[in-house]
Parts: structure tokens; C-alpha cells; sequence
């Protein structure tokens, strides 16, 4: 289906349900587990990575490539860190010698430190952590770890258009070790859930209050509390921060965008995708 199609079909349905009848069919979605799918990564390509050809995305926590997949086929260049050996390794099968890949072992912190112990879950592959949180959380490897910006200098990234941070737990502590005073990105996307970062001294509003800090606009992506980690998890609500979580154990992504256009072009691409 073309863009103008599509919005055609969206005018045609406001037309005939209104908008208050297109959020009881989102609801309607929802609850029906229609839209458990919802991927804020792909909502920020939607609304970031086809306006711009020759972009620079960080992934942190790249796991299997889901995430960076679309921008490194657009033509953008991404440097991609995962330090759990399994899941780099699928990483290296999918994108074998890309060109616009760079595939970094280490782990990213608040420094740039000798070796630390990873820990792996066999609940899941997509919650390996430098800090274990889950009963099933056992020593894995030895890693490095690394300042963001410390990586940028290696590996000659002047800026970064989006910056993705899925590092179970650390996503507050991998920010503070960014140059802010030299770099702000323009898109970034984080995660919080409290039952894994009280332990480490910050919670949702801290992450997302970091972020207004540094001059952001921030979008809450909320989802209901974590059954159990490898399964199916159940998307609840989007709004602007400040917002108040409908449930104190939710977890979510927070977008951040530097510019209040971008900001605008991520909600549109999030109501957008509801709407699909």
C-alpha cells in the first residue's frame, strides 16, 4: 500500500468512527494482543531514518541486529556493542563483513575499566546484564567495559543520529558516560524498568529526568509489569513525560528527541503504527 493510500484509508476511518472510535479499536487491538508487537525502534526509523540517507546509529545492547537492521540497510552507518559472545555471534552470522557495521565486544558503562563478569540467562537470551537481577542470571564471561564517549574517539564517530540503549539495567550509567558538553544525540531511545535498576540506584523518573536535563523532549513507552523474561510481553499506552505509570511495576522505552520536530515525527509514527 502506497503513503497515499494509506492515508486515504486513515481519513476514510476518521471519517467514519471519529477519533475516539479509532482509540476504542486500538484498545480493542490491545487487548486482544493485536498490539503486543509494538517496536519503538522501528517507530523511529518510521519517523527518523528515511529523512535521512547517510545517518549514524549506536546500538548498545545490539542483541541479534533486530534493531539496527532497517538503518544499516538504508545506508547508515552503526556501530553495534554486544558483549554476550552467543548473541554477537549471531550478530556476525546475519551481517557477515557489512560494511557500514562495526561490531564492538565490549560492554558500556560510566568508564572505560579492565574485565567484569557478564552474566546469562537461560531464561533468555535478551537479558544478559553486568548486574544479575534474575534467579537465573549465572556468570558468563569476562568483558571490558567502555565510556561512550571513549568509543566515539576510537572509532571516529563525531555525532550520533540515534542512539538505542538496551543494556538491562544500565541504560542510565551508559548515558552519563557520554560527552554531553561535545555530543547530543539527536534521537535517543533507552529503557526503564525499576525492578532492575533501584538496585542500582535510579529509577524511571531519574532516567527520563536525566534526559528533560539535557534539554529533551521525551515520549514514554509503556509496557504492563514482565510475566517472565523470553516471553510475550503485552504493550499498554504511549504519552509525553512527565506521565505517571499506570502500574509501579511497568516497564517501557523512553524516546528522547533533541528537536521538538523530531519529537512531533516520533508521536506521528507511533499513532500511525497503532492505527496500521
Amino acid at each position: 500500500m502506497t503513503l497515499r493510500e494509506r492515508l486515504s484509508l486513515t481519513t476514510a476511518k476518521i471519517r467514519a468512527v471519529g477519533a475516539r472510535g479509532l482509540a476504542r479499536t486500538a484498545w480493542a487491538k490491545l487487548s486482544a494482543g493485536q498490539l503486543a508487537s509494538v517496536d519503538e525502534s522501528a517507530i523511529v526509523f518510521d519517523a527518523l531514518g528515511r529523512r535521512i540517507s547517510s545517518g549514524c546509529m549506536v546500538d548498545v545492547g545490539a542483541h541479534f541486529g533486530g534493531s539496527l537492521a532497517p538503518f544499516l540497510a538504508s545506508g547508515w552507518r552503526v556501530l553495534a556493542f554486544e558483549p554476550d559472545p552467543r548473541n554477537r555471534a549471531v550478530l556476525h552470522a546475519r551481517f557477515p563483513a557489512h560494511a557500514g557495521l562495526q561490531i564492538d565486544d565490549r560492554a558500556v558503562s560510566d568508564q572505560s575499566a579492565g574485565r567484569v563478569t557478564l552474566f546469562r540467562s537461560r531464561e533468555s537470551s535478551g537479558i544478559s546484564s553486568l548486574a544479575p537481577f534474575s534467579a537465573t542470571h549465572e556468570p558468563a564471561a569476562v568483558v571490558d567495559t567502555v565510556t561512550l564517549a571513549d568509543a566515539m574517539a576510537e572509532h571516529g564517530i563525531p555525532d550520533i543520529d540515534f542512539l538505542k540503549i538496551d543494556s538491562e539495567g544500565f541504560d542510565l550509567i551508559v548515558l552519563r558516560g557520554l560527552a554531553w558538553s561535545d555530543c547530543r544525540p539527536r534521537v535517543i531511545q533507552c529503557e526503564f524498568e525499576d525492578s532492575k535498576t533501584r538496585r542500582l540506584g535510579y529509577g524511571y523518573h531519574d532516567l527520563a529526568s536525566f534526559l528533560v536535563a539535557q534539554g529533551y523532549h521525551v515520549l514514554v513507552s509503556e509496557w504492563y509489569p514482565i510475566q517472565s523474561y523470553g516471553s510475550r510481553h503485552r504493550w499498554h499506552s504511549f504519552g509525553p513525560f512527565p506521565r505517571t505509570l499506570n502500574h509501579p511495576d511497568a516497564w517501557g522505552n523512553l524516546i528522547a528527541a533533541r528537536e521538538a520536530d523530531d519529537f512531533t515525527a516520533i508521536r506521528q509514527a507511533f499513532s500511525a503504527r497503532l492505527h496500521r
